[in-house]
């Protein structure tokens, strides 16, 4: 399994903070964000390799980060640069793993994350229930109440947990399931992704919100896709706010 941590947004929502210095490698407690996802990623057996992508401004950064940070991890960690240099030629997260798949030629299961979210799921636990499923899997955070889940992307599941139905922030959720960035796409959906793509490189509708929800919401009415609920802490570091809450 590879592991992809995608990091190559502008966090503009965050500015001044991240005017020159990405939002996964702002600090927590004395530690980067990204440091606190990799330990996560670290204990999983199965994770062979991590690839981080960046945007071409922030580039510099993150090899620096790495220089000063690879010892601490066990597993070998590759920095990708999407070449983007603003905001408004950024392409989204899709485009962001298929560089990765492309450069290092990656035909195996993925292990994909946002990196600006910090959470108390033990990773490990989602890679086993992915393996048990043997399908593409989501983890979804139990929110506290269905109103909270009006801001986020909804997820409804059967009594297996296998995904019935994807909304984002609706007006009337079904569920207290909220989509996370957490995700783990099996081997053989790898070319459906590159389909998927492909697609939207053809009609030009990559854009920075092209974020692999929009590839699960392709493929979860045509096959089985699960999601992995999980409780505890979750933050999702989109605002001023929500940092200082954070911290």
């Amino acid at each position: 399994m590879k592991c992809v941590i995608t990091s190559a947004g502008y966090g503009t929502r965050l500015y001044p903070l991240t005017l020159n210095q990405s939002k996964s490698l702002l600090l927590v407690k004395g530690k980067p964000i990204l440091n606190y996802i990799i330990e996560k990623i670290d204990k999983i057996k199965e994770v062979d390799s991590i690839y981080i992508t960046s945007n071409n401004k922030f580039y510099t950064n993150f090899s620096w980060w790495l220089l000063n940070n690879q010892k601490n991890f066990s597993k070998p960690i590759e920095i990708v640069d999407e070449l983007s240099t603003a905001p408004e030629n950024q392409k989204g997260g899709i485009f962001g793993c298929m560089t990765v798949l492309n450069q290092f030629n990656i035909d195996d299961d993925l292990l994909i994350l946002y990196g600006d979210n910090l959470f108390e799921l033990d990773l490990q636990n989602f890679v086993d229930f992915f393996n048990k499923k043997r399908s593409t899997c989501l983890a979804c955070y139990k929110l506290k109440s269905l109103e909270e889940a009006k801001k986020f992307g909804n997820v409804e599941i059967d009594s297996e947990n296998k995904i019935i139905e994807i909304k984002e922030k609706p007006e009337k959720p079904k569920s207290d399931l909220s989509i996370t960035g957490i995700y783990a796409v099996k081997k053989q959906d790898i070319s459906k992704l590159r389909d998927y793509y492909q697609m939207l490189e053809k009609t030009n509708q990559l854009n920075p919100s092209s974020n692999l929800t929009f590839f699960i919401e392709q493929i979860y009415k045509k096959q089985d896709v699960y999601a992995f609920p999980f409780s505890g802490q979750w933050a999702d570091i989109g605002t001023l706010e929500d940092y200082e809450k954070v911290k």
